[in-house]
């Protein structure tokens, strides 16, 4: 049976964003008494948006008036709004938001790892959605 392209798409977005979320939220765990599963899908969800949005933003300002490097800075402004959205969601300080953001970064990279190992990883299972 094959799932239609604009449902398979939206299920993998659902699935990303809930294996996104649970690093996320484990790292949240360990800096914030506030945490939960849905505010770190919350914080997930608006982080990236924000990230995109002063991307975006950045990238035209740097091909409008021709500086490359103005994108670096858009990185940078980016992973603080980032940073900010962990602040204001889970309670914490700016340290705080870091360790979140740090931790699950390196929590990311272990759950890659396993699921690369037993044969799950992103393209596999983009595979079996059929997207």
């Amino acid at each position: 049976m094959q799932i239609s392209p604009i449902i398979g798409v939206i299920i993998g977005f659902i699935i990303s964003w809930i294996i996104i979320s649970i690093p996320v939220w484990l790292a949240s765990k360990v800096f914030s008494s506030e945490s939960s599963f849905p505010k770190a899908m919350a914080a997930t969800l608006v982080s990236i948006i924000v990230f995109i949005i002063i991307i975006a933003l950045f990238a035209f300002i740097s091909v409008v008036i021709s500086f490359p490097l103005l994108l670096l800075l858009g990185f940078i402004i980016g992973f603080i709004g980032i940073l900010g959205v962990y602040k204001s969601i889970f309670d914490v300080g700016w340290l705080g938001a870091f360790g979140i953001a740090v931790l699950a970064f390196i929590i990311t990279i272990v759950i890659d790892v396993i699921l690369g190992s037993i044969g799950l990883g992103a393209f596999s299972i983009m595979h079996l959605l059929h997207i």
